[in-house]
């Protein structure tokens, strides 16, 4: 026989568990089973020589087993560390790079508070939702709660996020596209390409790929995405209002290919966020579609929406709603004027000689349906009012293709492809298809015809030579004077000036402020020397130039004065420029200044438009993308091209245009009424109790000093060294060292070496290229996953004495106290001490220490004695007192849950009930016209088959909420223990 037995934890080669049964073999021997750390059920031999029994804690009190005290320390202290942000606090407060303001710490603490966070993120552009997201993102890593995520974006999107998670949160996501996919396919042909990386970002149009190869037979990505074996445990989708799915004329639903991915990710995934600017475009079908990927049974139809329904689906805070403590608004006002400029004779000769050619050849290309001709002209008429510069490179290009003898349908396929969202979702393209589809298309020929091919290029010969004859640019003359005036009153002032061509920049960098220090951000330059660019803006260089190809991740809200060199003709793009510097952050008034030539159609229209949506803005509180949202449903393009065409006076567009404007204005304030939630921030109300989160989760149980304390503790015990690389007042040689790591820990993501590393998020926050050894660093992680393996470090045990004073003498337990939900994931947990005196009483404060003996040092004395026989007994006390904390913090969450899932499941069977009733209605409509002799033997079939469907559905979402509903204490777990013994009467 053996000395196991049931509820022993042993070791064995390969790992450890528990025995759940003892069976006896018929030879005498004994088979254990032993249910695993791994979760599985392993049968043993028991005489097999590698088994071997761990003592548990208890046994190692009353053999006073005792452990050094440094080990003692280190599982102590990894333990509660590993605990710190599992309840009630923020780890992402402490462990980023960036300051974090108290409304984005309020929205991701609603949305983790939340019963299965799946929120709509509808925050006002410049609000910084991103970062929201992010601290979502990392409170669930850091919880236990999210190993897999995936962020979803629009192409021009993918790479801001990808540095945003590295710089801001040290995450490193992979950028699923084309080549990624392909090179991980090639490299596991067998599994789901979506399960091969934990962390991706990919944007929306290579997710939506339903076919790469119509002659493969390989799953398609879009596909992949619908057939996961590991669901995500977060997933993000930005600019969501891209998931259009409408209601059809049948009442069907019509979806896009976009909405089809949204819809198989929500399926597939736990947390949900849905972030957009712009929530509700004022259809209401869509809006209603979008919120049902993140609760499909919370409304039957879009009549039901209204913003009390919302409340716990959805954030959304306007600039205007954002005020700080003393009740001042958060965000600054902008200021918006026009500078017109007056042409010189030779440049408006060129303005009417351009324009007439354009119109010209715009309208051939309408006669000969030439879309890709038609969209030339629209570039060159743009190109025209943005710099002589810019348009006399465009006369040099289109001579070249008319010599060439370029055609529409010469252009690249992938050009092609590009084309219908270059058209209707320019937005949704990156810098550099944007600029490769307008390079291609500037070389597109209108007719094959040979005489006017050639009457043509003798026409843009003469333009061209026109063009570069004028050697004074007015527009540039009257930027740089503004310029001069402001830097003689400020000479550190910063100014932004945007413009939407590289060509316009080039002109402006190399003739009109070539005697400046001059930052610039376009489309070709790599994130690297973007982010130097930027640096230099901002310490720097007064002048920064930027095209809208770059403007996407420009948070420049240090500078406070903007000048739009031209304006775009997509809306969109004007209110995103403006938000580079009217953004959280800023706190100077915002100076626009917008340059536009007097008397031509396209930059009066332009302008008043701008001064027309800033009046909106201001009648109905909102700040940003008001522009893009009232013109949703004009097309710039053709309106303007049109009044160029046709020759109507801009007066005329414009009423036009404006009418169209009210309309959308008076829909809006609809939506905004009638539909859409609307929340206040007040630091001086309510929202104040954020604060206290704030206080807590920097300056509660965990510090910066804590992470030191235990690295430097476990280096000096392992093998380690940390040395300081600059002067400084911190400790051994200032606030940035060098990491020699002990071996035990390298490998994985844990370097040997890290040259340069700070314990101090300040110092992390100004210099990237330091190394922040903050809690969730793979360093600190390793580390403390190493310090809870009591096999490796031990430390289960100590002696320690206690002050004068104190109730001694006793033992001290610490446990792991936490629950589990109906779906079997652990919710939260938390540590607590337990201290049972020798007399039986127990108290949950830790009784204070000033010594812990080494066991060389422990001797025999009788309270130690003592304590030792009534090991087993105090355990039971103290197992009894940690059942009851279990079970009341356990209870606490158990009402939250069964509320929020009460109305889930309410949500659920009115949802169902409505269907079931609507098909019962027309089954029955069905079999009176099939006794009145009409064969419906299809239609009465198929409703059957979709009433089993709906109720089968129903069942399986009732019982699901029904699990859920359950939250379970988890047995406690006891980490160390300590016999606590008072002061000998000679330390006295």
């Amino acid at each position: 026989m053996t000395d196991f037995e049931v509820g022993d934890h042993v070791k064995f080669a390969g790992g450890q568990g528990e025995i759940t049964k003892i069976e006896d073999r018929p030879n005498g021997g004994q088979l254990l089973h032993v249910y695993t750390t791994e979760g599985e059920l392993r049968k043993l031999p028991s005489g097999l020589p590698h088994i071997e029994r761990i003592d548990s804690i208890i046994d190692r009190l009353a053999a006073r087993q005792i452990d050094s005290p440094i080990h003692h320390d280190l599982r102590e202290r990894a333990t509660r560390l590993d605990l710190a942000y599992r309840y009630d606090r923020f780890l992402s407060l402490t462990n980023n790079r960036i300051e974090i303001e108290p409304y984005q710490v309020q929205a991701a603490y609603e949305i983790l508070n939340s019963y299965d966070h799946r929120y709509l993120i509808g925050d006002e552009v410049g609000l910084g939702k991103t970062i929201e997201a992010g601290i979502v993102i990392e409170e669930l890593i850091a919880r236990g709660r999210a190993e897999r995520v995936l962020i979803v974006a629009p192409a021009p999107l993918t790479v801001q996020w990808q540095e945003e998670m590295r710089e801001k949160f040290d995450r490193n996501f992979v950028i699923y596209d084309r080549e990624t996919v392909e090179n991980h396919r090639q490299s596991h042909p067998n599994q789901n390409v979506w399960e091969q990386e934990d962390l991706i970002i990919t944007s929306i149009d290579f997710a939506k790929q339903t076919n790469d190869d119509p002659e493969s037979d390989r799953v398609s990505v879009r596909d992949a995405l619908d057939n996961l074996n590991e669901s995500w445990d977060v997933a993000v989708f930005d600019e969501a209002h891209h998931l259009t799915a409408r209601r059809g004329s049948d009442d069907s639903i019509e979806r896009t290919q976009r909405y089809t991915v949204g819809e198989a990710v929500a399926e597939n995934s736990d947390a949900l966020l849905l972030m957009t600017g712009t929530p509700h475009k004022g259809k209401s079908d869509q809006f209603y579609f979008l919120v049902s990927l993140l609760d499909p049974y919370r409304f039957s139809h879009e009549s039901q929406i209204n913003p009390d329904a919302l409340d716990d689906l959805m954030i959304r805070r306007l600039k205007d709603d954002m005020h700080d403590t003393d009740g001042t608004r958060m965000f600054p006002e902008k200021n918006i004027e026009a500078l017109g400029v007056d042409m010189s004779r030779a440049e408006r000769k060129l303005y009417d000689d351009v324009t007439e050619y354009i119109r010209e050849y715009y309208n051939l290309a309408q006669q000969e349906e030439n879309q890709a001709a038609g969209f030339t002209m629209v570039i060159y008429q743009k190109r025209l009012v943005s710099s002589i510069y810019a348009i006399q490179k465009s006369l040099e290009n289109r001579m070249r293709a008319i010599q060439n003898d370029a055609v529409a349908e010469d252009l690249p396929d992938d050009v092609q492809q590009l084309i219908p969202r270059y058209s209707t979702e320019p937005e949704t393209l990156t810098d550099t298809e944007r600029e490769r589809i307008e390079e291609a298309l500037e070389t597109v020929t209108v007719t094959l015809n040979r005489s006017q091919i050639q009457e043509e290029l003798d026409r843009v010969k003469q333009l061209w030579q026109q063009a570069k004859s004028i050697q004074t640019d007015s527009k540039a003359q009257l930027l740089k004077q503004f310029i001069d005036r402001i830097l003689s009153n400020d000479p550190d002032e910063k100014i932004l000036i945007f413009t939407e061509y590289t060509d316009t920049l080039e002109y402006l960098r190399d003739r009109v402020f070539d005697d400046h220090d001059i930052a610039q951000v376009y489309g070709d330059l790599d994130q690297d020397r973007r982010r130097e660019e930027m640096e230099k803006f901002e310490n720097e260089a007064n002048l920064m130039l930027a095209t809208d190809a770059a403007q996407e991740g420009l948070n420049l809200q240090f500078a406070h004065i903007m000048v739009n060199y031209d304006l775009p003709w997509n809306p969109i793009r004007i209110d995103q420029r403006m938000g580079r510097l009217h953004r959280y952050g800023q706190e100077r008034t915002v100076e626009i200044r917008n340059l536009f030539f007097k008397n031509t159609r396209e930059s009066e229209i332009l302008n008043l438009l701008v001064e027309k949506t800033n009046q909106i803005e201001s009648d109905l509180g909102m700040r940003s993308d008001v522009l893009g949202r009232v013109l949703e449903d004009v097309d710039l393009d053709d309106t303007i091209m049109a009044a160029i065409a046709e020759d109507r006076p801009s007066d005329e567009v414009v009423a036009d245009i404006d009418e169209a404007i009210e309309e959308r204005k008076n829909a809006l304030e609809t939506v905004e009424n009638e539909f859409l939630i609307r929340n206040r921030f007040d630091l001086s109300d309510e929202d104040e109790e954020i604060l206290d989160v704030i206080e807590r989760s920097q300056h509660g149980d965990v510090s910066e000093d804590d992470i030191e304390v235990l690295v430097r503790e476990f280096f000096d015990e392992f093998g380690g060294d940390i040395r300081g690389v600059r002067p400084g007042p911190a400790r051994a040689g200032g606030d940035v060292f060098q990491l020699d790591v002990p071996d035990v820990l390298c490998g994985n993501q844990v370097a040997g070496r890290y040259d340069q590393a700070t314990f101090t998020r300040q110092v992390a926050m100004e210099e990237d290229d330091v190394e922040f050894i903050a809690l969730d660093h793979p360093l600190v992680q390793s580390l403390i996953e190493f310090c809870l393996d009591s096999n490796r470090i031990g430390g289960q045990v100590a002696v320690k004495v206690a002050e004068d004073g104190e109730p001694t003498p006793g033992i001290l337990f610490t446990y792991r106290l936490g629950y589990v939900s109906g779906a079997g994931e652990a919710v939260t947990e938390k540590l607590v001490p337990l201290y049972v005196t020798a007399e039986g009483d127990v108290r949950t404060e830790k009784p204070e220490f000033v010594d812990t003996v080494p066991p060389e040092e422990v001797v025999s004395t009788p309270p130690l004695d003592r304590l030792t026989s009534m090991a087993e007994d105090l355990h039971s006390v103290a197992e009894m007192e940690a059942w009851e904390q279990v079970e009341s913090f356990a209870g606490e969450a158990r009402e939250e849950r069964e509320r929020e899932v009460e109305i889930k499941r309410q949500h659920a069977e009115q949802h169902f009930e409505e269907e079931i009733s609507e098909w019962k209605d027309r089954l029955e409509d069905y079999q009176q016209q099939d006794e009145q002799g009409k064969d419906m033997s299809a239609p009465i079939g198929n409703a059957k088959r979709q009433l089993e469907s709906l109720r089968r559905e129903r069942d399986e979402e009732l019982f699901r909420l029904e699990e859920e509903k359950h939250v379970t204490p988890e047995e406690p777990q006891l980490v160390t223990a300590s016999f606590v013994l008072g002061s000998p009467p000679g330390d006295r």
